[in-house]
C-alpha cells in the first residue's frame, strides 16, 4: 500500500530514504518510532539539536511562553524575549571573550545568515569575489551554494564566477601560505576579494578541523587587506566542539559570525550573525525578513545560554566525552581499517572516514539494523560522521559507539 508520505511528498526528500520509520517521540538522545523502538540518535538534526530532544528546561520555557499569550511573531521590533536573549548572549558569549559585537537577526536558517554576510561583507568592502574552502558547505539559497565547494557537480548547485575554493589545511605548509598570499590579491571575474568565509570545524567536508595556525594566517593577511572574515559556525559552532565558537583559541578572529541549528537550545528555526560592531554599516531595513523576530527562539536560547553557559562544565563535558569518542573510533580504525581508515574531528563533531563511499554507506545502514542514527559525509559520502547530543548520558554515549563498532565488523565482513 502506497503512504502518505510516498503519495504526497516531494521526491527531495532525502533522509527519510536512509532512515525508513516513521518516528513519534523523543527524549535526549533517544528517539522512538511509532512501533515503539528506541533509536540512539547521534545525528541531533544535523546539530540542529546539540542540547537534545526535547530538553526538559528548554521545553518548560517554551510552554510556559506558549500558555502565557507572549508574542510568537514579532519581526525585528523590540520584546521582553530579544532583551533577555541579547542580555545573556552579551552575558555568557561576548563580554567572556572580549568581543566587541552586535547581534544581527536574519531569519529562521543558516543560509540566510551566510547570504546576510556576504552582502554586508560587499557593502563594506565593494568587492564581490568570495574565496571558500573545498569541502565547504554554507547553505542551499543560490549564494550561499554557490560558495558550497562541496557541492561542485550537484545540479542543485550555483555555479557563480566571483569564487574560488582553496584546498582544505589540515597541516599547514609553506605552500598553502604561498597559495593564500597569492589568492587573496587577485581577481576573480575581473573582482577582487571582498571576504573569505571559512567553517574552522567543517562538518558536510568530512568532520575536518583546519589548522589553527593556517586560522590565523587568514586573520593576518585579510587585516592588511582589508578583507571582511566570515566564520561560518552554523554546524559547529554554539558548543559542538566544546568552546562555544570552533575557532577559539586560533587567533581567526572572524568580522562576522553566521550561527543557526542549536542557538535556540530546542531546535526551532533561528539564525543570527555576530557583527563587529565598526562594520555594522547597515541602513535601517537594507536587510529584512519576515521570520527574524521568533520569541519562542529567543526565549528557549536565553535559557539555554543561562543553564549551560553560565559555568565552564558544558564545555569541559565536552571535552571529556570527545576524549571518548576519539579513543573508539581510533579502537575501530585500528582493528578493523588496516591502516586506511581516517579519523577526525573536533569536540562532539567526530568522523570516520573510510575512504569507500560503499562502505560508509553500508555502516550507516548497519547501525540503522542497530537502531542507531549517523550519517555519512565528505567528499564521496566516505566519511561517517558522530553529532551525538553534547548533553548526552555517559552511558548512552558509550552504547552508541558500541552500536557503531558492530555495525563497522558487520559492513567490514560483507565487502
Amino acid at each position: 500500500m502506497i503512504t502518505p508520505f510516498e503519495e504526497m511528498e516531494s521526491n527531495v526528500r532525502y533522509y527519510s530514504r536512509k532512515w525508513p520509520a516513521v518516528w513519534a517521540t523523543s527524549s535526549g538522545a533517544t528517539i522512538i518510532d511509532e512501533d515503539g523502538n528506541e533509536y540512539l540518535d547521534f545525528f541531533a538534526g544535523a546539530g540542529a539539536l546539540s542540547y537534545g530532544h526535547n530538553n526538559p528546561v528548554l521545553v518548560d520555557i517554551a510552554i510556559e511562553h506558549l500558555r502565557s499569550g507572549k508574542l510568537l511573531h514579532s519581526l525585528d521590533t523590540f520584546t521582553v524575549e530579544k532583551r533577555h536573549f541579547f542580555e545573556a548572549i552579551k552575558q555568557h558569549v561576548l563580554e567572556p571573550r572580549s568581543m566587541d559585537m552586535v547581534v544581527q537577526t536574519v531569519g529562521p536558517t543558516g543560509a540566510t545568515a551566510v547570504e546576510a554576510a556576504l552582502q554586508l561583507a560587499q557593502r563594506i568592502t565593494g568587492n564581490r569575489a568570495v574565496v571558500g574552502f573545498a569541502g565547504g558547505y554554507h547553505g542551499m539559497s543560490y549564494r550561499a551554494a554557490s560558495i558550497s565547494a562541496s557541492m561542485a557537480g550537484r545540479e542543485t548547485s550555483a555555479h557563480l564566477k566571483d569564487f574560488v575554493a582553496l584546498p582544505y589545511v589540515q597541516h599547514v605548509t609553506d605552500a598553502d601560505l604561498e597559495l593564500l598570499h597569492t589568492t587573496l590579491r587577485s581577481t576573480i571575474d575581473g573582482q577582487a576579494i571582498g571576504a573569505i568565509i571559512i567553517e574552522p570545524t567543517q562538518g558536510e567536508g568530512g568532520a575536518r578541523p583546519f589548522d589553527t595556525l593556517y586560522l590565523r594566517a587568514i586573520r593576518e593577511q585579510c587585516s592588511e587587506l582589508g578583507i571582511v572574515v566570515i566564520a561560518d559556525e552554523v554546524q559547529a559552532g554554539v558548543g559542538r566542539t566544546g568552546p562555544f565558537f570552533s575557532f577559539e583559541g586560533s587567533a581567526l578572529d572572524p568580522d562576522i559570525i553566521c550561527i543557526s541549528k542549536s542557538i535556540s537550545g530546542l531546535g526551532l528555526p533561528m539564525a543570527l550573525n555576530l557583527v563587529r560592531r565598526n562594520l555594522d554599516t547597515w541602513n535601517p531595513g537594507e536587510f529584512s525578513g519576515t521570520f527574524r523576530g521568533n520569541n519562542l527562539a529567543f526565549a528557549t536560547s536565553a535559557a539555554m545560554l543561562d543553564t549551560y553557559w553560565s559555568t565552564l562544565d558544558l564545555e569541559k563535558g565536552t571535552e571529556v566525552r570527545s576524549l571518548t569518542v576519539r579513543g573508539v573510533l581510533d579502537d575501530i580504525a585500528s582493528t578493523f581499517g588496516q591502516g586506511n581508515f581516517t579519523v577526525r574531528g573536533n569536540g562532539l563533531l567526530c568522523g570516520l572516514d573510510v575512504h569507500d563511499t560503499e562502505l560508509a554507506a553500508g555502516i550507516a545502514a548497519a547501525a540503522f539494523e542497530r537502531r542507531l542514527i549517523v550519517e555519512t559525509c565528505g567528499a564521496g559520502d566516505t566519511t561517517v560522521k558522530l553529532l551525538p547530543p553534547i548533553v548526552i548520558e555517559e552511558d548512552e554515549l558509550d552504547e552508541g559507539l558500541k552500536r557503531l563498532g558492530d555495525a563497522v565488523a558487520q559492513a567490514c565482513s560483507i565487502r
